[in-house]
Order: structure tokens, then C-alpha cells, then sequence
């Protein structure tokens, strides 16, 4: 019988600190203003192009030092006492770890997303090759939608669920995250069934759940604009509010995996017991 006890316990820890989800909520609102800014940003001269290319940077350097602190919070043990300025704080001197690892990372991703070619033409190739009793009663659109959601699970889950833990421990640990006892617990954490099930559970909940949420639309035949205004940004909130849960709910578990880590090699600086 399934136990949900791992789930709870990352439920629980998700919502141990009200300031970090203020840290979040605020923190995300105004990299996304400043993105919006760096887009109204003119290449007319030199000038333009410098500040173009700073604002970039610090987007950039904010974003990585945002998640990245908000993964040490979660990675940091019980223990070792680290409060919110020096979880953040330790993401800033570890910003090039994560920046190299993040960079690895969606090279990868974009190298997956390269399926996506094959997602017209492979359905129909496949129902061509099936038997033909298969084909009575699978149609092309059930094909399609098959070959879709794989490539969504590869994209979406496989890729970002392999790569959070390394991301993690090269925010908490530096490079030295990214060697030997980094893997270890990489290790440890894709190996659990339990973690799987958090990732698939926040990937849906911050991808699928709020992507139909924002597609709920009022009827424009008979709706004012005011109504329309309210149901937007209502639906945004509402969205918003689950995009940051997913996340946080993800941070936990990949703290709560580095905790069974060190509980069982009895080292709370994530090494392995000797």
C-alpha cells in the first residue's frame, strides 16, 4: 500500500517560512517587470547595446540568485541554523555554479525540444506500421495525443526532474556540488519513487492546471470589459499562486531527499559516511 507520508512531509515543509513565499512572489513580480522593460529598451546606439546587454545580465543574475537561494533553503538541514539572508546570500557566491549548471541544462532542453519535429510526422507513421485491428480502434488523434504527451514527459519532467537536484547542490555546495558528492545524492534523489511523484505532481499542478486556468475564459458575447478585466486577473493570480506552490513543493522535496541522504550516511554535510 502506497504510503503519503513523503508527501505530506514535503507539503509541510513548503510552508514552513511565510517570508520566503513573499521573497518568492514579490522577487518573481519584478524580475518579470524588469523583463518587460528590458523589451522596450532601444539597440539605437552603443549605449543602448551596453545597457541591453547589463540589463540582461542582471535578469539573468536575479533569477539564478532568486531560485538559487530558494533551493538552499530547502537543501539547508535542520541543523545548520542558515537563515534566509544567508541561504540568498550563499546562492550569490555559488551564482557561476548555478549558471554554469542552468546553462548545461537548457542546452539539454532545447536539444530534446528538437523532438518536437517528429511530433507531425511520427503519429501517422506509427497507426501506418500498426496491425490492422489496432487501427479500427485507434484512431490518428489518439496516436497524436500519445506522442505528444511523451514528448511533454520527456521535456517537461524527465529533463527538469534529472536536473533539479544537480541544480540544488551547486547552489548549496559550489562546484564541489557538481563532483562526487553531488552525484551521490543526484543518486539518491532520481532514484526515488517518492520524488517522481512530487515532480510529475508540480509539473502538472504549475504547467497543465494553470495553463487550463488561463484558457477559462468568460462568455465575450454577454461579459462587459470589466467583467473580462476581473476574470483576468483573477485567473492570473489563481495561477500564479499554483506556478509558486509547484515550485516550492519541488524545492521541498529535493531538501527533504538531501535530509534522508545524510540521515542514512550520517554525514550532515551531504558527504558519504566513511
Amino acid at each position: 500500500m502506497p504510503s503519503f507520508t513523503p508527501a505530506v512531509d514535503a507539503l509541510k515543509a513548503c510552508f514552513r517560512d511565510w517570508r520566503l513565499w513573499v521573497i518568492q512572489f514579490v522577487g518573481n513580480a519584478l524580475l518579470f517587470a524588469l523583463f518587460i522593460g528590458w523589451l522596450f529598451v532601444p539597440v539605437a546606439t552603443a549605449w543602448h547595446l551596453i545597457l541591453n546587454v547589463l540589463l540582461a545580465l542582471a535578469l539573468l543574475a536575479g533569477l539564478l540568485v532568486l531560485h538559487g537561494g530558494t533551493l538552499n533553503y530547502f537543501y539547508a538541514q535542520d541543523g545548520e541554523n542558515e537563515s534566509l539572508y544567508e541561504v540568498f546570500i550563499r546562492g550569490v557566491w555559488n551564482l557561476l555554479a548555478i549558471a554554469l549548471c542552468a546553462a548545461v541544462v537548457y542546452l539539454l532542453w532545447l536539444l530534446v525540444g528538437q523532438l518536437g519535429s517528429y511530433e507531425q510526422s511520427l503519429p501517422p507513421y506509427l497507426r501506418s506500421i500498426t496491425p490492422t485491428f489496432v487501427r479500427r480502434f485507434a484512431g490518428l488523434p489518439l496516436f497524436q495525443g500519445i506522442i505528444s504527451a511523451l514528448f511533454f514527459a520527456i521535456r517537461g519532467i524527465l529533463v527538469p526532474g534529472l536536473a533539479l537536484p544537480l541544480l540544488a547542490s551547486a547552489a548549496y555546495f559550489g562546484f564541489r556540488g557538481l563532483g562526487r558528492d553531488g552525484l551521490q545524492i543526484w543518486k539518491r534523489t532520481v532514484w526515488s519513487f517518492s520524488y517522481w511523484s512530487i515532480v510529475i505532481s508540480a509539473v502538472l499542478l504549475g504547467v497543465w492546471v494553470t495553463e487550463k486556468i488561463m484558457g477559462w475564459t468568460p462568455n465575450f458575447r454577454s461579459s462587459t470589459l470589466s467583467q473580462e478585466t476581473v476574470s483576468l486577473v483573477i485567473r492570473s493570480l489563481v495561477s500564479y499562486f499554483l506556478a509558486l506552490f509547484a515550485w516550492m513543493l519541488a524545492c521541498s522535496e529535493i531538501g527533504r531527499q538531501r535530509q534522508m541522504f545524510t540521515d542514512t550516511s550520517g554525514d550532515s554535510s551531504g558527504k558519504a559516511a566513511a
